[in-house]
Formats: structure tokens, C-alpha cells, sequence
């Protein structure tokens, strides 16, 4: 008994003690992170769930959806932390360290995919937003129709009118194909929105600007976010891998000296 308490001292700042204080410190702000990019991560997929039907690329939720995971799994880890730090417990801190991993490798996937997509944003819209605008308005069933609604959705709420400009809607489908009656434009389109407002293309009734310009600044500011949050807390993941496997290590080596 005497031998193991002087080997512990004479280890320093990698004792056993110190390297549990140490993860205490860090599980906490672990799980800060945790709740920060499960937080981001929900505010992302609610804040732009209804354009998600216009986006071709499936980068763009898929972000969200991993840091969702992260989030979730880093709460989960910071748990096993707490167990294994307390009880000194190989096995919790060995869950502990593949959890950690599995984190890191998420956040780096959802990061590396937002950055990249958000390097490529605008060009994507500029390419598909016309066409799902011209193809898909009002050609959907009326009970099933998410474009169209995320359309009236997007214009009402970025007063908006068509992708690039107004005059899309006299290419669109739903013009050309009877489906406006007497509209010129959606309703969703007028400053003040009443049925059968889109009669009259004026601009003193009708937003003149396309959508695609706030639809891609909204979309390139949230890919941000989660930029930030996937690259940037991801470092948390390794430092407490360092600390967790020195911890496993050291209880490993005192186990070996009780003997």
C-alpha cells in the first residue's frame, strides 16, 4: 500500500488524481459542447425544415443531421465519463473513449460536408431553384405538396417572387398550363396577400426580387454555424481522448503494481 501511494506521487502532474481532475474539467465542457451542437443542431433542422424540399443537395440536412447525432451521442459519452472518472472503471472509460471517437468523426463529417456545400451554395441554386419554381409550382397533388407550399412559404416569408426575378412565373408551368386562372402570380407573391391578388403584376402589388439571393445568404449563414460547430468543437473530442487514455493507462499500470 505504502509503495502504490509513493509511485502515485512521484508520477507528478500525470498521477492518477490529477489526470481524474483533469477529465472532470474537461467532461464538463464536453458536455457544454454537447448541448451547444445538439441545440444548433435542432435550431438548424426547425429553422429551415420547410426549404429543405427545394434543396437537391442532400449535404445541407445531412449536416444537421449528423451534429443531431453528435449532439445526442456527446451527452450519452459525458455520462460514461462521469461513471468511469468516479469509479476508477476501465471498462466505462474504454466506452468513453470509442464514444469520444465516434463524436470526432461525426463532427468532422457534418463540418467538412457544410463547408463544402457552402462553398457551392449559390451556384446549386441558381441551377435547380428556377426549375423547381418553373417545373413543380401547383403541379403537385393538392393533399401532398411540399414544394409548393415551401415555395408560398419562402416567398411570403423573404418577400420574394419567383427564383431569380417576378417574370419566372410567366415560364412556369402553372401558368402555362391554366393552372394560375387569372393570376400573373402566386398570391404568396403580393405585399399584401389576399385571394386572387396575383392578378396584377405591379409593382406597387408584387415583390419584384427573385429568392434565390436571401434563400442562399439564409442557407450559407446556417452551413456557418454548423461549420463552426462541427470543425470547431471537434478539437474537444481529442483532447479528452488524451486525457481518457492517459487515465485508462495509468489505472491499467496501478492494477498491474497491486499485484
Amino acid at each position: 500500500m505504502m509503495s502504490n501511494r509513493k509511485y502515485e506521487k512521484s508520477e507528478g502532474w500525470c498521477s492518477k488524481s490529477l489526470l481524474r481532475n483533469y477529465l472532470y474539467i474537461f467532461n464538463f465542457f464536453f458536455l457544454c459542447g454537447a448541448i451547444t451542437v445538439l441545440l444548433i443542431a435542432v435550431w438548424s433542422v426547425l429553422a429551415e425544415h420547410g426549404f429543405i424540399s427545394l434543396l437537391s443537395d442532400v449535404s445541407y440536412p445531412w449536416t444537421s443531421y449528423l451534429l443531431l447525432a453528435a449532439g445526442a451521442l456527446g451527452l450519452i459519452a459525458a455520462v460514461f465519463g462521469c461513471c468511469g472518472i468516479a469509479k476508477s472503471d476501465r471498462c466505462y472509460l474504454f466506452v468513453y473513449i470509442l464514444l469520444l471517437l465516434l463524436i470526432f468523426l461525426l463532427e468532422v463529417m457534418a463540418g467538412s460536408l457544410a463547408y463544402i456545400y457552402r462553398e457551392q451554395a449559390y451556384q446549386e441554386l441558381q441551377t435547380r431553384l428556377n426549375v423547381t419554381f418553373i417545373e413543380n409550382y401547383g403541379k403537385e397533388p393538392v393533399d401532398d405538396a411540399p414544394k409548393t407550399r415551401a415555395i408560398d412559404e419562402m416567398q411570403r416569408e423573404f418577400q420574394c417572387c419567383g427564383a431569380n426575378s417576378f417574370e419566372d412565373w410567366t415560364h412556369s408551368r402553372w401558368l402555362l398550363d391554366g393552372l394560375a386562372k387569372e393570376n400573373k402570380v402566386p398570391d404568396s407573391c403580393c405585399k399584401t396577400e389576399g385571394p386572387g391578388c396575383g392578378v396584377r403584376d405591379h409593382p406597387s402589388n408584387i415583390y419584384y426580387t427573385g429568392c434565390i439571393h436571401k434563400l442562399s445568404d439564409t442557407v450559407r449563414n446556417h452551413l456557418g454555424y454548423l461549420t463552426i460547430s462541427g470543425l470547431g468543437l471537434c478539437i474537444l473530442q481529442i483532447i479528452g481522448v488524451i486525457f481518457s487514455t492517459c487515465l485508462y493507462i495509468k489505472l491499467k499500470e496501478v492494477d498491474i503494481t497491486d499485484l
